[in-house]
């Protein structure tokens, strides 16, 4: 089961677009989705209510999702390790968290717990500070766990707003790591 925390220190980044993004890909692969609703306006938790009130008058409305399951966090470290404990057994294939936006300690712990950390980031100038304070902040989560304690690998993923509508991947050197290739969650 892959485990991917998506973080932000700043609201309105595309945290939860990233979260629904990745859900409705793996579960178009045929994947068990779990999504953790971490962030403090819950709109992931209110995903369903909005797909069952939509306004399905020109296109016949596909049912939701049974590989889908979306749940609150708990309140403790130990509640979330229960939980992915149990999401793994039940054969869930993907867990994705979206949290809140801030450096918080349960973010923190989130991040931890994770293979991949997103950073999502449009790009747009005014974003650029708020998205290197969220890479520094990684950096320095990282910097204060044991010397060969396992540690997420962290990417920002550039949400491209024009007319395209494509992502792209901004990390270390011009090629995205086999990690972030499109397609790949394995």
């Amino acid at each position: 089961m892959q485990v991917i925390t998506i973080v932000q220190t700043k609201g309105g980044s595309g945290k939860t677009t990233t979260a629904m993004l990745l859900a409705s890909a793996a579960l178009d692969a045929g994947r068990r989705v779990t999504l953790i609703d971490g962030d403090v306006n819950a709109q992931l938790g209110r995903w369903r209510d909005s797909f069952e009130l939509a306004a399905w008058e020109t296109v016949k409305k596909p049912a939701w999702p049974e590989a889908l399951s979306i749940l609150s966090p708990p309140e403790t470290v130990e509640g979330l390790l229960s939980l992915l404990e149990g999401e793994e057994a039940r054969g869930v294939d993907l867990v994705v968290i979206d949290t809140r936006p801030g450096t918080h300690t349960d973010t923190e712990d989130f991040c931890l717990i994770s293979d991949l950390v997103l950073i999502p980031a449009r790009p747009v100038f005014a974003e650029w500070e708020m998205t290197h304070r969220a890479v520094l902040w990684m950096d320095d989560l990282r910097a204060s766990i044991a010397e060969g304690e396992r540690f997420p690998a962290v990417r920002v993923l550039v949400m491209d707003a024009s007319e395209d509508h494509r992502c792209r991947h901004a990390g270390r050197g011009s090629q995205p790591s086999p990690e972030a290739r499109p397609g790949r969650l394995d």
